[in-house]
């Protein structure tokens, strides 16, 4: 399936959760939240490692919502109960429904389709064009660009340069070796953009994307599904 699409549908159920306001519809959307999650099951590992956080943080905020409830609100305490139970489950539905869609699509794919869309619109706007490669480079370079920024923090402690003992210490060390790095990575981008422009960028407009992702008839039949499903789970429960 095309992952823009993967995304459009999580999103139509991550707002359909947001807007059950009965435990029956809430219900559902938790076994349908399951069965997602389940569709992931050799890569389940995976998602317990990323959800974790969440599912340690949400019932924190939920007690905290119940105390200020009851200390600021006339309402009884089975419904602040009911009231902090809903929203901490709809929180952790979105948070475990998200978090498939990050396992199952890279970063890369899901820009792959965004482009593929802009590409089939055969539009020779140069400003989008840079736009697109503005947010390449960043995609491709920044884990690059913190690999680099993580092994000068390491050495400099190797060598006890880097006493982290307090927060205006770490602001010291990093303001004398921030110069530097800039300087290196900007000679690193000077010779990015002579590879770009040799390589012919800017004389056809719109630039061709490999992968092409295009959107197909299923996957707009499957959105349009998806949208009757919500619309008519809502109206009739």
């Amino acid at each position: 399936m095309n992952p823009l699409v993967l995304l459009i549908l999580l999103l139509i159920f991550s707002l359909s959760t947001l807007f059950s306001d009965t435990l029956l519809l809430l219900l559902i959307h938790l076994i349908i939240s399951l069965l997602i999650i389940f569709s992931i099951r050799n890569k389940l590992n995976e998602w317990k490692v990323m959800v974790a956080p969440f599912i340690k943080f949400l019932p924190l905020t939920g007690l905290i919502f119940f105390f200020i409830s009851i200390l600021f609100s006339n309402k009884p305490i089975f419904e602040i109960i009911l009231n902090v139970s809903l929203a901490t489950i709809r929180l952790i539905v979105l948070s475990g429904v998200m978090t498939v869609y990050i396992i199952q699509t890279k970063e890369q794919d899901t820009y792959a389709a965004i482009r593929s869309i802009w590409y089939s619109f055969k539009k020779s706007w140069r400003w989008m064009d840079d736009l697109f490669l503005y947010f390449d480079i960043i995609i491709r370079f920044f884990p690059n660009f913190q690999f680099e920024w993580k092994i000068i923090e390491r050495s400099s402690q190797s060598l006890c340069f880097n006493n982290n003992s307090g927060m205006f210490k770490k602001i010291k060390s990093i303001a004398m070796y921030l110069p530097d790095f800039i300087i290196i990575n900007l000679n690193k981008a000077d010779n990015l953009i002579i590879s770009v422009l040799m390589r012919g960028y800017g004389t056809v407009l719109p630039r061709s994307v490999y992968p092409f992702i295009p959107i197909k008839l299923i996957d707009t039949l499957a959105i349009i599904l998806m949208a009757i499903f919500v619309i008519g789970i809502h109206y009739f429960v």
